[in-house]
């Protein structure tokens, strides 16, 4: 009697495993279908995004194309020039500016280059980036930095520089003078 009654909880029990079985592959199946598709939508979220990415570089691209194409030299004069760069050192009949400071970004290149094109980088404190920053303003030898006044040193520092009493500090003026001299 107790091996019938087995025999016949056995067969429950292997209509309710293949019940749980079909039951967790069912499931497991609609859980493999919902990642795939969460799976899917990230991939074109990125895909996306990233096409938004290249057309915007490609756009950007194209406009700097036509500004250099765009980009004329301006010949002046070294007075001219002067009061381009310094316009607070200039004298008091020329015409008044604004108060508002030039960015160094705002500065218009310089067509009349100078006699001679120094490493700016040999200067201690001037890297790469402040070099082109420099150069973009009409400073590129040392010459120019062994003559600055005062009042240069201050509207350099305040629109190109952005580093109050780093000229001094670092003592640019000796370094060129002594670059002069090697």
């Amino acid at each position: 009697m107790i091996f019938v009654a087995l025999q016949k909880n056995r067969g429950i029990f292997a209509l309710l495993c293949s019940a749980l079985t079909h039951y967790v592959e069912a499931t497991m199946y609609q859980i493999d279908t919902s990642l795939t598709m969460y799976t899917l939508k990230q991939a074109e979220a990125v895909i996306a995004q990233s096409n938004a990415m290249f057309s915007k570089m490609i756009d950007d691209s194209l406009a700097l194309n036509r500004a250099m194409m765009e980009f004329s030299f301006v010949e002046m004069t070294p007075a001219e020039t002067i009061e381009l760069m310094f316009p607070s050192v200039t004298s008091s009949d020329a015409k008044k500016k604004s108060a508002k400071p030039k960015r160094a970004s705002e500065t218009k290149a310089i067509a009349q280059a100078p006699v001679r094109q120094d490493d700016l980088k040999q200067i201690s404190g001037v890297g790469p980036g402040l070099e082109k920053k420099l150069q973009d303003a009409g400073i590129t030898s040392y010459a120019q930095i062994a003559a600055l006044t005062d009042a240069e040193i201050k509207d350099l520092e305040a629109n190109v520089v952005k580093f109050a009493g780093r000229i001094k500090r670092d003592d640019w003026i000796g370094q060129a003078q002594q670059l002069m001299g090697a």
